[in-house]
């Protein structure tokens, strides 16, 4: 019985000390989207992205051009029923220009993408460690992601009340990778901007 209510006891004295510390403890969030937008080497990668993109776009529209009028000369020599060797030829010379507007493009994706992450990493890294920096230096227990939904609206329910918004640490976090987070662009975020209206 006695070891009993000392295990009893100290479950109580557990309980109340993690209860108390629990009481102490901050939680932040962070708009990754917002920070990383307003950074300029993701900016710049952004820029790098849709150069490259509007590069292979035209060279894919001059292929498929070129595929386009040479189908439309191969219709006119069956039409004219030429000799099967031209026929031939000229459907290979379409399977190959068909081949390699296919391969450019499936060439072109994959490259973007890896030219994306490559570039990305470090960037990502660079916000990361950012991040931890503010919240150990403003002593927060937990930081939390806010995400945008992909479909539109409100965030993805990460954070689902924010006392205040000192709890917000993007503007910190932007000032400490020397941004100057006054002139960085607003945008909406969601129920939490609404809420602040009413």
């Amino acid at each position: 019985m006695r070891y009993l209510s000392v295990l009893l006891i100290f479950f109580c004295l557990k309980l109340s000390v993690s209860y108390g510390q629990d009481q102490h403890d901050k939680i932040g969030f962070v708009d990754q989207q917002y920070i990383f937008e307003n950074l300029p080497e993701f900016k710049k990668l952004n820029l790098e992205i849709i150069t490259k993109s509007q590069q292979y776009d035209k060279i894919l529209k001059e292929k498929y051009d070129e595929f386009e009028a040479k189908s439309v000369a191969f219709e006119k020599l069956v039409a004219g029923k030429s000799e099967q060797t031209i026929l031939r030829d000229k459907a290979l010379e379409l399977e190959n220009l068909k081949k390699s507007y296919e391969d450019f493009q499936a060439n072109s994706v994959n490259e973007l993408r890896e030219y994306y992450i490559k570039k990305f990493t470090p960037i990502r890294q660079k916000v990361n460690d950012a991040i931890i920096f503010a919240g150990r230096q403003k002593n927060y227990a937990f930081v939390l992601r806010m995400d945008l939904n992909p479909d539109g609206g409100d965030i993805w329910p990460v954070v689902l009340y924010a006392r205040d918004s000192t709890a917000n640490l993007s503007a910190d976090i932007l000032k400490n990778l020397g941004i100057d987070s006054t002139s960085a662009s607003i945008r909406k975020i969601g129920i939490p901007q609404m809420l602040k209206k009413k």
